[in-house]
C-alpha cells in the first residue's frame, strides 16, 4: 500500500507558540501515520520542533533547509498524544 502523500503546512511568519498551536492543530486532524510537512522561516524551529515532538511523543522525520525556509517532517504515532488548546506542547493528564 501507497503511503498517502504528506499534507504541507505553511507557517511562515509565525514563531514558536503561535506555530505550535497551529501545527498540533492540523496534526490532530490526521491519521496514525499521516505525516505533516511544516514549512517555517524560524531558525529556532529547528530545535523547537524536534523537542515538541518529543514531548508530544509525535516522530520528527527531519528537516531540510533551502536557505532560509525550512521544510519539517512530523508524523504521527500510534502513541501521539493530542494535546488541546490549553496544554499545546504538554501531555494532558489521566
Amino acid at each position: 500500500m501507497i503511503a498517502p502523500a504528506p499534507d504541507v503546512f505553511d507557517t511562515t511568519g509565525a514563531k514558536c507558540v503561535t506555530m505550535l498551536l497551529k501545527i498540533r492543530a492540523r496534526l490532530a486532524e490526521l491519521p496514525v501515520g499521516g505525516q505533516l510537512v511544516v514549512v517555517s522561516d524560524d531558525p529556532t524551529s529547528v530545535y523547537d520542533l524536534p523537542a515538541w515532538c518529543h514531548m508530544t511523543h509525535h516522530t520528527y522525520v527531519g528537516v531540510e533547509h533551502d536557505g532560509e525556509v525550512l521544510r519539517h517532517t512530523l508524523e504521527v504515532t500510534d502513541k501521539s498524544v493530542r494535546s488541546t488548546a490549553g496544554r499545546a506542547w504538554a501531555s494532558p493528564t489521566p
